[in-house]
């Protein structure tokens, strides 16, 4: 005997009935017609032959496909050394660009979650406006996160911003002295 598309055991008709439309099988059970989607999410363990996700090698090498954009990101920002200014600007704007993404993407996921939820039809006591209550509470939490990491992209620009007062300014004001030329005007308004 050959086993049935869908997995059933051998005699017994594929979903359940012999005219497979649902229903209960000789044995009382009942099968469910609807479908369900799954999936499978890998957080760095393995690829189900014992190796890490990009075949075992550091960021950037041949698993790139295996990676999400924020991966990508986060390795950007890790492998940046300082060695001049421009790699305290790129630190920023790499941090920047993180935050903006998680920004965006936690703030659509909230949204997500929350119509989800406020749709919800479960037992006896969630229905109705309360689900929606509910589910705006819910997803709250995630709206903070998305303004957590708006805060993050912000903050790498102030860091940026205080970088260039402190360092870079005062470096460029010394070697103009230096170099007798005098600075130059800065924007006023009212005064001659």
């Amino acid at each position: 005997m050959s086993t049935p598309p869908n997995g059933a055991p051998a005699g017994q008709a594929p979903w359940g009935t012999a005219n497979g439309h649902g229903g209960t099988t000789s044995g009382g059970r009942t099968r469910h017609t609807h479908k369900e989607r799954t999936f499978n999410v890998n957080f760095g363990a393995n690829n189900g032959n014992g190796q890490a996700p990009n075949g075992g090698q550091a960021p950037g090498g041949g698993g790139a496909a295996d990676r999400h954009q924020g991966d990508r990101l986060i390795y950007a920002i890790e492998r940046i050394e300082f060695r001049s200014d421009k790699d305290i600007l790129a630190l920023a704007k790499a941090v920047n660009h993180l935050g903006r993404e998680l920004y965006l993407i936690l703030g659509m996921r909230a949204e997500e979650l929350n119509g989800v939820l406020s749709q919800y039809k479960g037992k006896w006591y969630t229905f109705g406006t309360q689900s929606r209550i509910k589910a705006r509470l819910v997803s709250a939490h995630l709206k903070v996160s998305a303004e957590a990491a708006k805060a993050l992209g912000v903050g790498a620009l102030k860091m940026a911003h205080a970088f260039d007062r402190h360092f870079v300014k005062p470096e460029q004001e010394a070697k103009q002295k230096r170099n007798g030329k005098t600075a130059r005007p800065t924007f006023t308004i009212g005064e001659d």
